[in-house]
């Protein structure tokens, strides 16, 4: 799993007054609202003595630990510690790690990192949703899945022919092959947009505006969690974009957050039936999803045998590679090594600033060194 990203933590009206604990990463963090209604982030272990500070209560602007009182603001510092009555200075060394929130898209969305802002990677944007020529709907599932292996779904051309029979054609056609398609790299992903042929949808409403031929679809994938897809039903351009922001709760949980928008049949009475499509297919996909093995990917592709249809989800293991030499994987193994006996934070942006003044634990980072960033690949 890797740092130094922006990941939804929750749902925006989830987060209020009160602090909500959440794990990220396989890590422990609270959210809450200050009085202003704006929300926080900080990690969840008290600097003192290991109190769970998510489920201590919100005073004023601050979230206070349940076990001895101490009092932290939304940039992790300290501003109370009652045992030592009024001070002048509260010692900086008493800080927690705390990081930036932004609120988009209905998503409280935490960066984990401790990359400066004009460093950071972006949030995948929807341009069209505040259009009022677009509906939007949201659904929420967890699976108990890897991560990469939900991106690599998503970005993966070939499988909708025979995971999601309803919207190809379900292998009747024995001369089926996936078209040549030209991939377009942005700074934090990559996609494509690929011609297939349709055979319509047998649902009613989505049947209206989808007919059987040609249909423009693709998908791609933005930063370390996040995915796209777009699907076309006619010429006319009436169709539908899916937005996955999802966020690894561990390595195999997996909490996702999707958004669907359409430019067409836009009644609010049709929500329900397009709602119902959706569900669907993300079921389709978790029962394929959840039983791949190994459930945790190799970093390389060891066990595998790679074809040209699978050239987008390789230039997500190309960009994964990339992050390790970074240094922004997190080093898993050595971190299960002290479970129970020692306590990590993912570094905040604060840490650069101030990196002798902390009492809680960074977590520990592999640090692959920067050599040839392209995967050996088995061609077909």
């Amino acid at each position: 799993m890797f740092m130094n990203f922006w990941y939804p933590a929750e749902d925006s009206e989830s987060v209020t007054n009160k602090p909500l604990k959440v794990n990220m990463l396989g890590l422990p963090f609270v959210l809450w609202r200050d009085e202003a209604g704006k929300a926080h982030c900080v990690s969840n272990t008290c600097s003192h003595r290991g109190g769970s500070i998510g489920d201590g209560k919100v005073v004023g602007n601050c979230v206070q630990c349940p076990y001895h009182g101490w009092l932290f603001n939304g940039d992790g510092e300290c501003e109370r510690i009652p045992s030592l009555g009024p001070i002048e200075k509260i010692p900086p060394r008493s800080r927690i790690d705390a990081y930036p929130v932004e609120e988009r898209y209905g998503l409280i969305f935490v960066f984990l990192g401790d990359l400066p802002e004009a460093e950071r990677p972006t949030i995948l944007p929807i341009d069209e949703y505040d259009d009022e020529n677009w509906r939007v709907l949201r659904m929420r599932y967890t699976w108990k899945a890897n991560y990469v292996r939900l991106v690599e779904n998503q970005s993966d051309p070939s499988h909708v022919e025979y995971v999601h029979g309803g919207m190809g054609m379900a292998g009747e056609n024995t001369d089926y092959q996936v078209p040549k398609f030209k991939i377009d790299e942005t700074d934090w992903g990559a996609g494509t947009m690929t011609v297939f042929e349709s055979p319509g949808s047998p649902d009613h409403e989505v049947g209206a505006v989808s007919t059987k031929g040609r249909s423009d679809a693709g998908s791609g994938f933005h930063g370390i969690s996040m995915t796209w897809t777009r699907i076309r039903f006619n010429p006319q351009g009436d169709g539908m974009n899916m937005y996955i922001y999802s966020v690894p709760r561990n390595e195999l949980e997996l909490e996702i957050f999707l958004i669907n928008t359409r430019n067409c049949r836009l009644d609010p009475d049709l929500d329900k039936n397009f709602l119902s499509r959706m569900g669907v297919a993300v079921e389709e996909d978790r029962i394929v999803v959840e039983k791949l093995e190994p459930a945790i990917p190799s970093k390389d592709t060891i066990g595998e045998f790679i074809i040209p249809a699978d050239d987008v989800l390789m230039r997500y293991r190309d960009r994964l590679k990339d992050y390790e030499a970074r240094g922004w994987r997190l080093d898993l193994a050595e971190m299960a090594k002290h479970e129970h006996r020692m306590v990590y934070a993912i570094p905040s942006p604060a840490r650069r600033e101030h990196p002798d003044d902390w009492a809680v634990t960074e977590a520990p980072r592999t640090q692959a060194p920067i050599t040839d960033n392209n995967t050996i690949r088995n061609q077909a």
